[in-house]
């Protein structure tokens, strides 16, 4: 008994490009909208005639204990109810939907070539990678047995409640809300990460340590884009860089999404134990396998009987918690753990002699084999032990939430949430959690269920799970590199039915139980009318689950966490790793991120220069804040508290032509979002550049640090001085 069966029905989503999905999708989508226009009291009945294919949404059985005999006794009844998603490919699926649907001949889509030539020019290496990936999900189930999963299923749900194993089980939790204040966790690292820093920060500017009080140091955050691989590997060669440079001992904060959390989410663990150079090595040996390849799960199964216990292990928690549940994006944690959180070690005689998963290593020729490092000691709040002393700065991971159900939300506003090894939560509400307590059912602030904390391969495929992006970001995102032709009917029907497709998610997102549910809001009286922001908080404490997805959703750098209230970060290194990073909204969007937030300081004007006459910026430009300090009529000083001065020192990952002047990852091949495999002398070309463009750059980065230091100073001591001339009199 195998579960070929079982998997075949989530892997039809492989046999589609996205590209193909965003066609179908958008032919779905326009032809409920007409639909619905035509006949207004059947909307219904139409959503339900026209809706997505089952494949969009793994199916509840994915991990039961169906027999032969009832597998083949479902595929009869399927064809007995003329099943019709019993199809062979993307064409049959797009022409059944046509032929079964009326008054079409008026519709304008885009023509699916159009959408297919693009995915080409995107990517030509899609399609077969496509096919490897089929087989060996294949191969994937065939080697695993029915008594086999059965065995690792009753290992993990024993270990569930071993209060050894997962000490967080015999602990409760509550939801912290409403205090307006940072955890006191972080507020001990700010403190200590503060001492540290004195001495670096002294050497780094060129003054005497003498000179330096903690209060002046500029307060330093990193916020790395998103990008899939090129993110993974380009925020590793800069924060090397920063590391090799002394900059590191700077940084406060390490915010990031999607490919650079999953940097940090390597960085922070036993792989590299906090390296950056150990880490760039391990991403190189790493990066040639292509993250959804099953048949890099297969040799990781083979080579240790414990790997497949380690593999398993977060993706039978989270079938547990899902009441026999699945979700694509947790599939897709489990494969990018099985490719990036294993040690490669030197293969013995007999693992040689047995074949048991040799690979032979690109430079060195050595015989190796693939090792699971431990989920237990990989989880979020493991990575304490790396930085709460204050050695290195505190990672924040960022997601967003999707609200599928509310068709009133303003889709193109989302509400963010972070996770450290600390809390997890959103400032939207202000209401925290400890991190080990996600995951858990909550009712009024306290948990009602005792859990482990979530595995971090499935942390990981929430973080990066851009695919669950909205039809509107699907094409958002192939839309530069289409013809003009189609490009001009697209746009038509993109604009004709915007607010449909922004708020349709053709693959579901993660779906969580909500901490914050039924949380009692802030209202004094029920009667009382409520404003839009707080129609959110409703809608947020009222929804029992909680669907995450990558935040690059919403804006692809992560400036948000790093103005919240409490953190009072001075300087922004913005690293941008984006594939659209001339033409991107990031800081338009955090520009009215902090008018909704009134904060002050913000430097107006950040980003790319809208007209195409002005000059284009360099590897590194410098947004200055404007708001340090304002001078009186009576030559006194002071600086408003509710002004919270930010600089941004931005860093776009592109060409340098010191480095290489023939090299542009904007459109170099490889370096496409949609590629997962990079040989060894790509990933040293990407990560060279990364390091390059810092190294170039280091002495602008000192001149600005330096100049907020003197800022700082001169107001604390122009403060005190005027304090003694108060007392004195």
């Amino acid at each position: 008994m195998t579960w070929r069966y079982c998997w075949q029905k989530l892997t039809l989503i492989s046999s589609c490009s996205t590209v193909s999905l965003v066609f179908l999708i958008t032919t779905k989508t326009v032809l409920t909208e007409q639909q619905q226009q035509q006949h207004p009291n059947n909307s219904k009945r139409i959503i339900q005639s026209i809706d997505r294919p089952f494949f969009f949404s793994p199916p509840s059985w994915i991990l039961s204990c169906a027999t032969l005999a009832e597998q083949q006794e479902e595929q009869n009844k399927n064809k007995k109810n003329g099943d019709s998603f019993s199809f062979t490919s993307v064409d049959d699926l797009i022409s059944r939907v046509f032929n079964t649907t009326n008054d079409i001949s008026t519709i304008k889509v885009p023509n699916r070539k159009d959408f297919e030539e693009t995915v080409v020019k995107l990517y030509p290496k899609l399609a077969g990678q496509l096919d490897s990936m089929r087989e060996g999900y294949a191969k994937f189930w065939d080697f695993l047995t029915m008594d086999e999963f059965r065995h690792m299923v009753e290992m993990a749900e024993k270990e569930t409640k071993d209060i050894k194993y997962h000490p967080e089980v015999g602990m409760d939790a509550i939801v912290r809300y409403g205090s307006g204040v940072l955890c006191d966790q972080e507020l001990t690292f700010i403190k200590a990460r503060k001492m540290k820093q004195k001495e670096a920060f002294a050497k780094f500017i060129g003054v005497s340590v003498n000179e330096v009080e903690l209060q002046d140091i500029p307060i330093v955050g990193i916020a790395a884009s998103g990008g899939g691989m090129r993110a993974m590997l380009g925020i590793s060669a800069y924060m090397k860089a920063m590391q090799d440079t002394g900059v590191l001992d700077l940084v406060m904060y390490a915010a990031s999404v999607s490919g650079s959390c999953w940097a940090l989410a390597q960085y922070y663990s036993p792989l590299t134990n906090a390296r950056f150079d150990v880490l760039v090595e391990h991403l190189k040996s790493h990066a040639h396998t292509h993250i959804a390849n099953a048949n890099t799960i297969i040799d990781i199964l083979k080579a240790s009987p414990q790997n497949s216990k380690y593999l398993m292990q977060g993706a039978i928690e989270r079938y547990h918690q899902r009441n026999g549940d699945l979700s694509l994006v947790d599939v897709w944690g489990l494969l990018l753990g099985g490719t990036l959180l294993t040690r490669r070690i030197r293969a013995s005689k007999e693992d040689i002699e047995q074949k048991k998963s040799i690979e032979t290593e690109e430079e060195t020729g050595l015989k190796v084999k693939p090792i699971l490092i431990d989920p237990n000691t990989t989880k979020l709040s493991k990575q304490t032990r790396y930085f709460q002393d204050g050695s290195l700065p505190m990672p924040i991971y960022c997601v967003v939430r999707i609200d599928e159900e509310d068709d009133g939300h303003d889709t193109d506003i989302y509400e963010w949430f972070e996770f450290t090894p600390f809390e997890m939560g959103t400032e939207e509400i202000d209401a925290w959690i400890p991190i080990w307590a996600f995951g858990r059912k909550f009712d009024q602030g306290k948990n009602t269920e005792k859990l482990p904390e979530q595995a971090l391969a499935i942390m990981m495929g929430v973080f990066g799970s851009a695919f669950t992006a909205s039809l509107a970001h699907f094409y958002k995102e192939i839309r530069s590199f289409m013809p003009a032709k189609a490009l001009e009917k697209a746009d038509e029907v993109i604009v004709q039915f915007k607010d449909t497709m922004s708020g349709y998610y053709p693959i579901s997102p993660a779906d969580f139980p909500n901490p914050f549910y039924r949380l009692p809001t802030r209202r004094s009286h029920a009667h009382d009318p409520i404003d839009e922001k707080e129609e959110e908080v409703d809608l947020l404490v009222n929804s029992p689950n909680l669907a995450l997805a990558d935040a690059g959703l919403d804006n692809n750098i992560p400036f948000y966490p790093l103005l919240r209230q409490g953190r009072d970060t001075d300087v922004i290194l913005a690293i941008d790793l984006s594939a659209d990073i001339q033409t991107s909204t990031h800081f338009d969007r955090a520009e009215g991120y902090v008018q909704r937030r009134g904060i002050d300081g913000w430097p107006k004007g950040a980003g790319w220069p809208k007209n195409e006459k002005e000059t284009t910026l360099g590897t590194c430009t410098v947004f200055p804040s404007e708001a340090y300090y304002e001078e009186r009529h009576d030559n006194h000083y002071h600086q408003d508290t509710n002004k919270k001065p930010v600089t941004v020192i931005y860093f776009p990952l592109i060409n340098n032509p010191n480095y290489d002047a023939t090299f542009d990852p904007q459109t170099a091949e490889f370096c496409s979002t949609w590629n997962f495999v990079y040989s060894s002398a790509q990933t040293m070309k990407l990560t060279g550049l990364a390091e390059r463009n810092w190294n170039d750059n280091i002495d602008q980065v000192r001149h600005v640090l330096r100049q907020i230091w003197q800022r700082k100073r001169n107001l604390r001591l122009r403060k005190e001085n005027n304090e003694n001339i108060l007392r004195i009199a």
